[in-house]
């Protein structure tokens, strides 16, 4: 998939396709992945972040940059989207690593989820009704990711090695750290009206959506399931963490190299 690149942007920044890690797991499965796959992996200085350059995985040309935890602060996905984006003219952006799933009988750990939609349900009303906390979640609202990228995706996932290891449908993003099966259901039981089932949830997706207009979206998460955002979550995450990790760095890549196949 051969992406348009904007003229604006330092040569050596200048890239198709930007992808977006958090934790020293995700960088660390990234450069491993890139390694068996014969790319490079160079660390390049911008501005204000550092990146690290793939060269060309395919047809397109392939940076990284590593966020802070969650959407908010200067570190946080939705600035660091919004700065990288420009500054690497990047057109597509794919956010990568590791996510919580909501049913650990049919989604083992390192289950791929890849979001045709996210569900950010931080835009929410909590109020009192007759004495009652209700929270009411009709405003949140779904964004559809890029189209050609979830293409590239469904296509790399049709091949024998991810049969029955990827997952396609609605993610749920926002600030939350969430260890509560409880809080989890509500999330799923509330926001499963949208045509997509609710396949997991994680914390970065909320500032992806900053980067580009909701009808011409720039963006699509890629993620492995570590836990299942319940009380077994913090022990669970440790073992789950570099399995979920290798699986989306390996298969975003592999997707990117195999796109004009």
């Amino acid at each position: 998939m051969q992406l348009p690149v904007q003229e604006d942007s330092p040569s050596q920044l200048r890239c198709d396709i930007l992808v977006f890690v958090v934790t020293s797991s995700e960088i660390d499965a990234l450069k491993a992945a890139s390694k068996d796959l014969n790319l490079q992996f160079q660390r390049r200085p911008g501005k204000a972040f550092t990146y690290y350059n793939l060269g060309k995985v395919g047809d397109s040309r392939v940076m990284a940059v590593r966020t802070s935890m969650g959407p908010f602060s200067y570190g946080g996905s939705a600035a660091m989207a919004i700065h990288a984006k420009a500054e690497t003219s990047a057109t597509a952006l794919i956010s990568l690593g590791m996510a919580f799933g909501v049913d650990r009988k049919t989604q083992p750990i390192g289950t791929l989820l890849v979001s045709r939609m996210l569900l950010p349900y931080d835009n929410r009303e909590v109020k009192t009704v007759e004495g009652r906390m209700i929270v009411d979640y009709s405003d949140v609202a779904a964004h559809n990711a890029k189209p050609a990228l979830t293409q590239m995706l469904q296509r790399e996932a049709e091949r024998a090695e991810w049969h029955g290891k990827v997952s396609f449908g609605a993610v749920l993003t926002g600030g939350a750290k969430i260890r509560c099966s409880a809080y989890r259901n509500e999330l799923v039981s509330n926001l499963s009206n949208f045509g997509e089932m609710v396949v997991g949830g994680e914390m970065e997706g909320a500032g992806m959506l900053a980067t580009s207009d909701p009808r011409d979206p720039v963006w699509v998460l890629v993620k492995g399931i570590s836990d299942y955002a319940d009380e077994g979550r913090d022990n669970e995450v440790e073992k789950g963490r570099e399995l979920a990790c290798r699986n989306a760095a390996l298969f975003v890549l592999k997707a990117i190299s195999n796109a004009n196949l």
